[in-house]
């Protein structure tokens, strides 16, 4: 079997920080949009993309649109699809085999990290860590003065597991200009949301006209974020997919990350939802997780000017902000994040990982390191309790 690779390269050192539409960075620090500097890929033998994020409203619109065709020709298209789609013999045995074989090393991940008797006595499991984000972006001072900076940002993660089926995860996390926010992500069962929630997110042009569609969208939004985002810390610590978000299995092969080699399994699940699980290859605890998606890149540009009094040199230096920002605006192009687990410690007879790195495309984007993790402390029902009211 042809081994396949993973670019890493973290020891670069640059600093960097996602810039985009935000969708993202409202609910999860993590997947803020990012200004890159090159683009890795993880790909198979065939050069087919083994994983890959579809965002949930695109996932809605797509569905919208096959609705606006002609009823017989949408049945005509599902027809040629299902005929040209289906799985030959040989295709079934294959995919069976490769699901056999992701399952088999999810046990064997599961018993690098404690075993079936210690994970499975765990009841509830709460921690704490302390994170920095690290975000690059540009600073127009004047018409004429542009300087490019970074910053490190503070924040903190709070999660209350209660096994099998509550999840819960607090973020606080600090704006550039050094406002701090804090939400919750919950998910319960298959219910899930975040609290407190955005206001809804307008499907019109106008943004103040909200209508009961972009209501359902919003929510809708908030719960497939909160179960993904769970999703990556319920696996990376415990090999423990969400039950009410279930995920498809199936083993591809063995791949390079950095100068590591690792077994790699595709986890699929609703809404276009794909990541890719890496595997130690020698004692197959869990690596980290490999998500690709693509993204229109777009750079951080604040205005930092003192002449707010000056009118025309207020709006020169608007004027500057965005030239910047649109000369420096890249089309959309594949990006890789890679959410490393390592540093595990035994915990109650479980090795939990107290460091978190994230990288996009190579580059440091956030580092968490755990303050400590409790087994089977008491949890609260009442943080479980919800969804929130909408926000008007």
């Amino acid at each position: 079997m042809t081994d396949h690779k993973i670019s890493e390269d973290p020891s670069r050192g640059r600093l960097i920080e996602i810039a985009g539409t935000g969708v993202r960075s409202a609910n999860c620090p993590v997947f803020a949009a990012h200004s890159v500097a090159h683009c890795c890929k993880l790909r198979r033998h065939d050069d087919l993309r083994v994983s890959f994020i579809r965002p949930a409203p695109e996932a809605t619109q797509t569905g919208q649109f096959a609705l606006r065709f002609p009823t017989l020709l949408v049945l005509l298209l599902l027809v040629f699809s299902e005929s040209a789609q289906s799985p030959s013999p040989s295709q079934t045995t294959a995919s069976q085999n490769e699901t056999a074989r992701a399952e088999e090393l999810i046990k064997l991940a599961r018993a690098a990290i404690g075993g079936e008797e210690v994970l499975g006595g765990i009841r509830t499991i709460t921690a704490t860590g302390k994170y920095h984000r690290f975000v690059k972006y540009l600073s127009v001072q004047s018409p004429k003065k542009v300087e490019e900076k970074q910053k490190a940002l503070p924040g903190k993660m709070e999660f209350e597991f209660a096994i099998p089926d509550k999840f819960r995860r607090r973020v606080t996390a600090s704006r550039l200009r050094g406002f701090e926010y804090s939400f919750a992500q919950v998910v319960n069962g298959a219910e899930a949301w975040r609290d407190p929630p955005t206001r809804p997110i307008s499907s019109n042009g106008d943004g103040r006209v909200i209508d009961v569609g972009d209501v359902e969208r919003t929510a809708f939004i908030h719960a497939t974020s909160a179960k993904q985002g769970l999703s990556y810390f319920s696996i990376g610590w415990l090999m423990l997919p969400l039950p009410g978000y279930p995920l498809k299995m199936s083993y591809l092969g063995i791949y390079q990350i950095g100068a590591e080699n690792a077994h790699a399994i595709l986890a699929s699940g609703d809404s276009g939802f794909r990541f890719t699980l890496l595997l130690d290859m020698k004692t197959y605890a869990l690596m980290a997780l490999a998500i690709s998606f693509v993204e229109e890149i777009q750079p951080v540009v604040l205005v930092e000017a003192a002449g707010f009094f000056n009118r025309r040199f207020m709006q020169e230096t608007v004027a500057r902000a965005r030239a910047e920002r649109n000369a420096r605006t890249k089309p959309s192009q594949p990006c890789e994040m890679l959410i490393r687990f390592s540093d595990r410690r035994p915990v109650n007879g479980a090795l939990l990982p107290f460091r978190v790195t994230t990288t996009l495309n190579g580059e440091v984007i956030e580092e968490m390191r755990m303050s400590g993790f409790e087994i089977n402390r008491p949890i609260n029902p009442k943080k479980f309790a919800g969804p929130p009211k909408p926000r008007d």
